[in-house]
């Protein structure tokens, strides 16, 4: 559904012409920033469903994100709405960035198919995947 969305949303934005041409903001946030921001926002949203440490579901981590690259929402919406206006450069942010989740996923789908072949069922897979994932981040 959201890759369906996201389809919908790119052939909207390549299909605009704008005759705006907004000026940069004087804080704007540089392009590879923004890679890493959006790339970070669209894994805190995939994980918002997920059961975090305290058994908590539906939280939301953008204020998470947004700290973690010391940006304030303002900020933000101001180079989010330069980069729309300038179309075929936000078509290539947003391929970088699923370029980059589509890599994660890729890595993980290994794991987990070399799980399952080793007998185990994908529910038990996945959890194992899981609590290696909870080691890490202990570790890191």
């Amino acid at each position: 559904m959201k890759k369906h969305l996201y389809i919908v949303v790119l052939f909207f934005l390549m299909s605009c012409d704008s005759k705006v041409n907004y000026q940069a903001p004087e804080d704007l946030i540089p392009r590879k920033q923004m890679i890493e921001l959006l790339y970070d926002m669209h894994l805190a949203l995939g994980t918002s469903k997920v059961e975090n440490i305290h058994l908590e579901k539906d939280r939301n981590y953008m204020s998470l994100v947004l700290e973690k690259h010391n940006i304030d929402s303002v900020r933000f919406a101001s180079s989010n709405l330069y980069y729309i206006s300038k179309a075929q450069e936000y078509e290539e942010i947003f391929e970088e960035v699923e370029r980059r989740l589509d890599e994660i996923k890729s890595v993980y789908a290994k794991e987990i198919d070399s799980l399952i072949k080793e007998g185990r069922s994908a529910e038990a897979a996945y959890e194992l995947l899981d609590s290696l994932k909870n080691i890490q981040q202990v570790n890191y």
